[in-house]
């Protein structure tokens, strides 16, 4: 599609980006890798942060237009910096006209500000892909009505605010947010290092059940994952291997570290079951109750049954039995999660939620949602341009409606 015969461009500005590998940036290079070439260019921080962080993946990098912000931190002098930087060369990228509409990456607060302030100064549409809830994180800080009329702000003047799943878009629609597009969280089926969906449901040998988990340990699954390991403690036979950049002294006999992603995945292939877990004490529930771990998606394609330690009630927990790939644990009881893995010992019960895990997994290809995040992209830049030759040829027109994706506003 074209804008006035120059092919739709989107400025992605995204805090975090390949060759990080967390999970906001796995889902962008899982999204970008299928983009049409030319169509999007990023700004972003400095690759040093990826390393500063400990999850630099030197295999993890997407060829495509970048701008690399002198940024090596997540402090708030960096994000100042990063605000300021990224408005400047948003500025002249417009002012050479390289872009069509802005595409800001939250969960990093710093890209939401950045971009919302170039789409006032630009007159660009803006698009918001919000893989967290904003105000939700900060509810604790002294700042959070600020932080509720800064979100309203922003996505008042967004043209489509982008969810993973219908949880985070119900919980938006009863905040009074419009414009809200269901675009699932997506896993690359066709990574060379990945080999696409493993079809072996084969069991390892040895005697003990090997129960693996990668990614953070942070406050949103932390007491989860400390009742999982006073569990298995007293549990017999079985192997607790975590890959995580998280620094933990109760970690230390079970953690080998982060790992880059073809061994990730190796590691994922090989265990028995893959551990899920999400936090029931956090100080933002409507987060955990939305929330779906990137993770997720790269355990269904490993083709493992998953141990889900999650509240009753969430997101997760409605994906992990709806697909029939594991077992849920919704409340932190030592005797229950015992029970679960002595449950998940059964070859036959693993073989079955690893065929449902596969099934499961074609959904969320992102070669599919790449093209769906493309359509989004075209379509709010022609309705953006409709919208302004009918400013032009009306003085007064009527509030605009929302056509994203020919989707009525909710």
């Amino acid at each position: 599609m074209m804008n006035g015969g120059r092919p739709v461009t989107v400025l992605i500005i995204s805090y975090s980006f390949p060759p990080c590998t967390g999970g906001a940036s796995t889902l962008m290079y899982n999204l970008c890798k299928y983009l049409p070439q030319k169509s999007f260019q990023v700004i972003t921080t400095d690759s040093d942060l990826a390393t500063r962080v400990g999850n630099y993946d030197a295999e993890y990098v997407l060829d495509c237009p970048t701008i690399r912000l002198p940024i090596r931190d997540y402090g708030l002098r960096a994000g100042i910096k990063f605000f300021f930087l990224s408005i400047l060369k948003g500025l002249m990228l417009n002012k050479r006209g390289e872009f069509s509409c802005l595409l800001a990456v939250y969960p990093y607060e710093w890209d939401l500000y950045a971009a919302y302030i170039l789409a006032k100064l630009t007159r660009k549409p803006l698009i918001v892909y919000m893989h967290d809830l904003f105000s939700e994180t900060k509810k604790d800080a002294r700042l959070y009505h600020i932080w509720c009329w800064v979100e309203r702000r922003i996505f008042s003047s967004a043209s489509a605010i982008i969810v993973t799943n219908e949880r985070f878009r119900h919980y938006y629609l009863k905040r009074g947010v419009a414009k809200v597009i269901v675009l699932p969280s997506c896993v690359d089926l066709y990574k060379e290092d990945q080999n696409g969906i493993s079809q072996n449901t084969s069991t390892r040998g040895g005697r003990k059940l090997r129960i693996v988990f990668t990614g953070m340990v942070y406050a949103a699954n932390e007491d989860a994952i400390l009742c999982f390991l006073n569990t298995a403690e007293k549990v017999k036979n079985i192997e607790i291997i975590f890959a995580t950049t998280s620094r933990k002294d109760y970690l230390e006999n079970v953690n080998i570290g982060f790992v880059p992603k073809r061994e990730c995945y190796e590691l994922q292939r090989n265990a028995d079951v893959l551990f899920l877990p999400l936090s029931f004490n956090c100080s933002y529930p409507e987060e955990i109750e939305c929330a779906f771990p990137t993770k997720a998606l790269e355990y269904l394609v490993a083709g493992k049954p998953i141990l889900a330690i999650v509240p009753r009630g969430t997101f997760t927990e409605e994906f992990v039995k709806k697909n029939q790939i594991g077992i849920v644990v919704a409340e932190l009881s030592r005797q229950k999660i015992a029970a679960a893995i002595e449950g998940l010992r059964n070859r036959k019960t693993r073989e079955v939620f690893s065929q449902n895990a596969f099934r499961a997994a074609l959904l969320y290809d992102a070669r599919i949602q790449a093209n769906r995040l493309h359509t989004i992209i075209q379509n709010v830049v022609l309705n953006s341009s409709r919208d302004k030759r009918h400013v032009v040829a009306t003085p007064n027109p009527t509030p605009k409606s929302c056509l994203v994706c020919d989707e009525e506003d909710p």
